[in-house]
């Protein structure tokens, strides 16, 4: 079980560094290629709702094109504007190479999971090269916003640019691509459907998970869905192929873009002040219930429904499980990884209580294989807050009293005993 702990630290680790990739960097220092590919992601997903036209074969281009931005990591920028017809194919054939390449050499020091990145077809690379321009304006406009002067003028560029990317094609799709550009460059999205969601996932970018903690690397909640939407396709794919699973990977995905889109306002809400008492419990409901409202009115009945339901049947619980089991990676992370000796302080936070839920076994109905399931999660437990308590005495000690850590080490010595336990 430790291996596949090891694993996801590794794939956490390749994931930070593809979020390194730049782009625009004379004009912003905030603009990742994976913030760009996660708001192209988003029209995508709105575009097939709004058309009617999602299926097993648009979600499969969703998964290889999320899968790709891992490799920038390793290669930094190749989306270059090459407008020669010749230099244009020799430059593909030669970057479809290169990314294949760097997946092999990224799964030789993966033990379990795997990265298995399919080529997209032409066409949908096509589309998603439009979206990513169309996500690149709204990056810009949002800095623009902000006073970004530079990035105001290249917005009137990007028009220009995108109104040359109008396709004469009849087709659902290029004729709804075709709006998008136009209401740009007629300065009407103001209200329009697909920049009220990219307003959320921009807002998701400005809210900070952890911002109790000084952290090497601060992770933003839209990297946080991306980091879980990766995950999300690696282990679902492991589960049904090594572990004879049925999981619908493209429900994962789904679940894991917009999972915590209701944190759009800022309200990541400390779960000891949310669970304080009665009057807080009720409080924070009522406040939710708000923001429902406003996020719903934003995003449309059938993307809200993915939130609401987030949670259900066998590919929830996974969602939920992996939530969890990366939230406290990252702790591990910081510590391991980057030797941030602050993190060890979250020793205390990590409740065996949060994992309670997980004891639920009527939504893993369909799941051959539950015991791995729990254990996974056990391990994960008992693996990184072991590290946590032994990673550096001195400042351990600066925390925590001799009696707290005999009673740390208590509950990990019942814990490797008795499984149960963990969801008692």
């Amino acid at each position: 079980m430790e291996s596949f702990i090891t694993d996801f630290l590794k794939v956490y680790n390749n994931l930070v560094d593809a979020y390194n990739a730049k782009i625009l960097e004379t004009i912003n220092d905030k603009y990742r290629i994976i913030d760009r590919a996660m708001i192209a992601s988003y029209l995508y997903i709105k575009m097939l709702d709004k058309l009617n036209l999602r299926s097993p074969k648009t979600d499969a281009s969703l998964i290889n094109y999320l899968m790709k931005q891992v490799i920038y990591g390793e290669t930094g920028n190749l989306s270059l504007d090459i407008t020669d017809t010749v230099a244009k194919k020799s430059f593909k054939e030669v970057s479809d190479k290169l990314i294949a390449e760097k997946f092999s050499y990224l799964n030789r020091i993966l033990t379990n999971l795997k990265y298995n990145y399919q080529q997209n077809p032409i066409e949908t690379e096509e589309l998603f090269t439009i979206l990513e321009r169309i996500a690149e304006y709204f990056l810009m406009q949002k800095l623009a916003l902000h006073g970004n002067r530079e990035a105001k003028n290249y917005c009137e560029t990007l028009k220009d640019k995108l109104l040359e990317l109008k396709s004469p094609s009849s087709s659902k799709i290029s004729e709804e691509i075709n709006q998008i550009i136009d209401s740009i460059a007629n300065n009407e999205l103001i209200c329009n459907e697909y920049a009220n969601l990219v307003d959320v996932a921009l807002n998701l970018k400005d809210v900070y998970r952890y911002s109790n903690l000084i952290s090497v690397i601060n992770e933003n909640v839209l990297f946080h869905q991306y980091v879980i939407a990766i995950m999300s396709i690696i282990f679902g794919e492991y589960l049904n192929l090594v572990n004879g699973e049925n999981i619908d990977i493209a429900s994962l995905v789904y679940k894991a873009l917009f999972h915590d889109f209701p944190e759009y306002k800022g309200n990541e809400i400390v779960t000891q002040i949310r669970n304080y008492n009665e009057d807080t419990i009720k409080m924070f409901k009522m406040i939710e219930s708000a923001d429902e409202l406003d996020l719903k009115a934003k995003l449309g009945d059938s993307i809200f429904d993915i939130i609401v339901h987030f949670g259900d049947e066998k590919e929830g619980y996974i969602s939920e499980l992996l939530d969890k089991m990366i939230a406290i990676i990252k702790i591990w992370f910081e510590v391991e990884f980057l030797s941030n000796s602050t993190y060890i302080k979250v020793t205390s936070t990590i409740y065996q209580s949060r994992f309670k839920r997980f004891g639920d076994m009527d939504r893993l109905e369909g799941i051959n294989n539950k015991d791995f399931l729990i254990n996974l999660l056990r391990t994960c437990y008992i693996v990184i807050k072991n590290n946590l308590m032994n990673k550096n005495p001195e400042i351990f000690s600066m925390y925590f009293t001799d009696a707290e850590k005999r009673k740390f080490e208590a509950e990990l010595k019942l814990l490797r005993e008795e499984k149960d336990a963990f969801l008692a």
